[in-house]
């Protein structure tokens, strides 16, 4: 049984990126030894990378493996509290103590509670300019519910899938306000993970959130996802990935925040962002991290009740990233 390592092809060994081999083996090692091994009458486990490989299949491969490879950053992996709306990428995904859109879920399970009324949004991204690697996101939110004032319920949807690949992760949960000032949230996501030609792998994650607002104007928030050690296969588990910070909410509108995220798998990172409003309509949002290093940027308009928002982000090893997304209040 052969397995490619993506971690040699592109020398991510001791790049926090590493894990993502494992995601490729976490498809099933049948998944590779049937890729690697198809087309030669001889039955040889050649690498999908040898010359013989039409361009074409090349091309497929070389996609497959960076998309796996992403999953391992903050960019564009369904089964990571990781970016794919444009003010989180914007934000550099620095958001666990940012109320505020429908995505917020993704960060903070405890975050809709602190919303009001029906909020639903659409975003693409395309990672490093690559439309074979665009990434389509849905949330919507429910809060101050008619039966539970104090409550939210909220789903998301994002689907990556280029060319015989594909990663889809299905959220749905519940949040809070337990006292003026705490809020609780949990959600659970199904994921899961296919390759054209074979049979899907599914795994359910449990994920929890606390926010806690302070008068002042700032919020402490933390998220935990995968909190119950789901797997893909037999002995692959998903990243369990804990996000925590803070933000400050001036009393003109602007906002600072900071985040730590980590992981018991890979080394940790520091994250941090601001959202500046111009205009009472226009808003302007910037963030960095670190681990890879990532700079953001982003801006937003209201348009009655509806915003158009838009967002770059540059990672210094992939490249340039470009977001679009659409949110509707009511």
């Amino acid at each position: 049984m052969v397995v490619y390592d993506a971690t040699e092809k592109y020398n991510i060994r001791d790049h926090p990126l590493k894990h993502s081999s494992r995601r490729y083996e976490a498809v099933g090692s049948e998944y590779a030894h049937h890729e690697v091994t198809s087309g030669y009458g001889d039955g040889s486990a050649r690498p999908p990378f040898h010359p013989q490989t039409p361009d074409h299949m090349r091309k497929t491969y070389t996609l497959v493996v960076l998309c796996i490879c992403m999953g391992a950053t903050p960019l564009y992996a369904s089964f990571e509290p990781v970016p794919t709306d444009p003010r989180s990428i914007a934000m550099s995904g620095s958001l666990a103590a940012v109320p505020g859109d429908a995505f917020t879920m993704r960060y903070n399970p405890a975050a809709p509670s602190l919303s009001k009324g029906v909020t639903i949004a659409a975003a693409e991204s395309i990672p490093y300019g690559d439309s074979m690697l665009t990434t389509v996101s849905g949330a919507a939110n429910w809060s101050a519910l008619p039966f539970d004032r104090d409550g939210a319920v909220y789903a998301s949807v994002s689907r990556f899938a280029p060319d015989g690949y594909r990663e889809l992760t299905v959220s749905a949960g519940y949040a809070r306000r337990l006292s003026p000032s705490i809020h609780v949230g949990v959600s659970a996501s199904r994921m899961s993970i296919g390759v054209t030609g074979m049979p899907d792998r599914n795994a359910t994650g449990i994920n929890a959130g606390i926010m806690a607002e302070f008068g002042s104007g700032l919020i402490l928030g933390a998220g935990s996802f995968n909190i119950n050690s789901p797997k893909i296969g037999a002995d692959n588990p998903l990243p369990r990935t804990t996000l925590a910070g803070l933000s400050y909410r001036f009393e003109n509108g602007n906002l600072l925040t900071a985040n730590a995220q980590g992981d018991p798998d890979r080394p940790g990172r520091l994250l941090a962002a601001g959202e500046f409003w111009l205009m009472p309509s226009v808003v302007m949002m910037m963030g960095t991290g670190t681990n890879p290093s990532v700079v953001s940027a982003g801006a937003g308009i209201g348009i009655g009740p509806g915003r158009i928002t838009a967002a770059v982000s540059r990672n210094i090893d992939l490249g340039t990233t470009a977001a679009f997304g659409i949110e509707l209040v009511r």
